[in-house]
């Protein structure tokens, strides 16, 4: 049999100070002071920007139900250097770029950055032209290693950006490439209520025994190539009591758009009113923005996500989690945002069990199999779009599944009946780390079956240093050298002048990949000189008698050394090749590298790495050093 729901309620999403966090350290934008307001009159004309079609945006949402959003992109081209006003600061201590942008009829904006670097003493404020929202400052401490960044929502359909340029300070990168138009009212942040009148906020009574564990729930404001969604998740604990950022929430939230961009996710912590009613104004929260995917499922729609490191002063909490098979539990309780709204609570204080049906979703959304999900029928607070990948609670506060979604009532009525939960136990279990939870939430196998919540751990951080010279021991200054976490970029660091590098406060138990990378012009110490020297080698005149002058030799990087690439570097030498098409410009091995035949690097069974893996980082690491080798340059004399 199978149940057909007639609205997919959590599915329809109608919807900063430390590492890698989305902090801003406060304070007020320098134009907010009297004596600078004289910068506002030479800044320039509103810069406007293209308007959303929204009539077609809707029509879009209508043939994908299902992707629903609240607000969809409009292209933008907005940089310090091509918009905007600079002003010097009258007391000669540095200069400011001010840019006032509108984009007509949008009920709020989101701006999003491809390239977002700040130099130390940089400020960056946004803020909408009534000052009634103000965001940032924006500091170097606030950048993320992928240079991108995002910032709102702001109310209205203007706003205002300032950045603040110490004087002296190296320049900072600050494009805006796209801006999100929110079109449904579900996207502005001062229009509170868009959950349901009955929806109950979690500082209401029926929230007084949960408010250990709302510290762990967040919305989350997801970012799509086309627009931008609602949802909601947790953080959850793991077994060893770290504090990896491990964070469940829905599968089909990643489905509610197109092509996720995981690195613009933000995760707003304790967004809740301070007391039972509605507040007046905006309640604050603190967010996190970007995460790494580490494994989900539709099966039972689950999405299990890695944070950005949390800053050690957040205060959430890890909550824990029961996978024991029983098919049913006395009651149900789960916190969520719904529509994008303040923290809510939702409880079902009868049985709760396993629904034995077929749930049919529609669409690519597909079907859930029997026996996959919970049902739940709360009798009070009701879900809404946004909601989605809640968690649900058993009576000991142990998360059991996450929301799916469900029937949703028509008109103003409350009485939900059906709502659905993928069932935890299922998700912790599967044939690959790809589709379960167990390898991240039970590390070392003990196979507990329930995990209690703890506190937020004391972050353990650790420094990461090495040395990068060429092989004949030159000190190579000025290589980016990349610290990579899965395929995740965490930092990068340029070499100082006689080549050191260093990564500080790496977090502790993590598996991490250092890389140099240096796109240094081709032709840098490759000469016809060296063309007659590969030439002897490959004739058994002159034998290079360095293992690294053979790799320098292979151009073509086909681990022989032949005429081939000989005829590969003459192109270069001839300005055929502006760079070698199968190679980079200079490759680098780790110096402990191993060579069991040096008269041939590439005999069968030599593996030579150009990275340093390291494994559950547990210490502070010295000597990470790297040799550097020029290609096509076999007599050293590359700079």
């Amino acid at each position: 049999m199978t149940n057909r729901l007639p609205l997919l309620g959590a599915l329809l999403c109608l919807c900063p100070n430390l590492l890698l966090a989305q902090w801003s350290e406060g304070g007020t934008p320098l134009t907010f002071l009297p004596e600078h307001t004289p910068i506002l009159s030479s800044a320039g004309p509103t810069v406007q920007l293209p308007v959303l079609d929204v009539a077609r945006t809707v029509a879009e949402d209508n043939r994908t139900p299902g992707q629903n959003r609240f607000a969809a992109p409009v292209p933008a081209n907005v940089s310090t250097t091509n918009t905007g006003h600079w002003s010097a600061v009258p007391d000669s201590s540095g200069r400011v770029w001010y840019c006032a942008l509108r984009s007509t009829g949008a009920k709020g904006l989101i701006l999003s950055f491809d390239r977002f670097t700040l130099p130390t003493g940089g400020r960056f404020f946004a803020y909408t032209p009534n000052r009634r929202k103000v965001l940032g400052a924006y500091t170097e401490k606030s950048c993320l290693p992928s240079g991108q960044f995002l910032v709102g929502v702001l109310p209205g359909d203007e706003v205002r950006l300032e950045y603040y340029e110490p004087k002296g300070a190296s320049p900072a990168e600050i494009h805006i490439n796209r801006i999100d138009y929110v079109y449904q009212q579900a996207g502005v942040p001062e229009d509170f209520g868009d959950g349901a009148a009955c929806n109950i906020n979690v500082n209401c009574a029926q929230g007084n025994a949960w408010q250990t564990e709302k510290k762990g729930i967040a919305r989350i404001m997801m970012q799509f190539s086309n627009g931008t969604g609602w949802c909601t998740g947790s953080l959850v604990a793991n077994t060893s009591g770290t504090p990896e950022p491990f964070f469940l929430t829905a599968h089909h939230c990643q489905l509610i758009g197109l092509n996720p961009n995981f690195n613009l996710w933000r995760f707003d912590f304790f967004y809740e009113a301070p007391g039972c009613t509605n507040p007046a104004t905006e309640p604050s929260f603190r967010s996190v923005l970007g995460c790494q995917r580490l494994s989900w499922r539709q099966e039972t729609d689950f999405l299990f996500l890695k944070l950005n490191p949390l800053p050690d002063n957040l205060g959430v909490y890890f909550n824990g989690w029961n996978r024991n098979t029983a098919t049913t539990h006395p009651s149900g309780v789960f916190l969520h945002h719904p529509s994008g709204d303040i923290k809510k609570i939702s409880i079902d204080p009868k049985q709760i069990g396993v629904y034995g049906l077929q749930v049919n979703w529609g669409g690519i959304f597909g079907a859930s199999a029997p026996n996959t999900h919970w049902k739940v029928d709360p009798d009070e607070g009701i879900f809404r779009p946004g909601s989605s990948g809640c968690p649900l609670f058993d009576p000991n506060k142990r998360v059991i599944g996450q929301l799916h979604g469900g029937i949703l009532p028509t008109g103003t009525s409350c009485n939900v009946t059906d709502t659905y939960f993928g069932r935890f136990d299922l998700s912790f279990v599967g044939n690959t780390p790809e589709v379960r939870l167990r390898d991240w939430l039970d590390p070392n196998n003990t196979g507990n079956l329930t995990q209690n919540g703890y506190a937020q751990p004391m972050i353990t951080q650790f420094d990461l240093s090495g040395n990068i010279k060429t092989h004949w021991g030159a000190p190579m200054p000025n290589v980016r050298v990349r610290l990579m976490e899965g395929t995740t970029r965490r930092d990068s660091s340029l070499t100082d002048s006689l080549g050191n590098y260093t990564f500080k406060k790496v977090l502790a138990g993590g598996n991490y990949t250092i890389a140099p990378v240096s796109d240094t012009v081709v032709l840098n110490g490759v000469t016809t000189l060296d063309l007659a020297l590969v030439s002897k080698h490959v004739l058994g005149l002159e034998p290079f008698d360095s293992p690294w002058k053979m790799l320098a030799a292979d151009a073509n990087k086909s681990s022989t050394i032949t005429t081939f690439d000989v005829v590969e570097v003459r192109k270069a030498i001839l300005g055929i090749y502006e760079k070698l098409p199968n190679t980079e410009p200079w490759r680098f091995f780790p110096t402990n590298s191993t060579l069991p035949d040096p008269s041939n690097p590439f005999a069968t069974g030599t593996t030579l790495r150009n990275t340093i893996e390291i494994a559950n980082l547990q210490a502070n690491q010295t000597g990470l050093d790297f040799w550097g080798v020029k290609i096509g340059d076999v007599n050293n004399s590359a700079r």
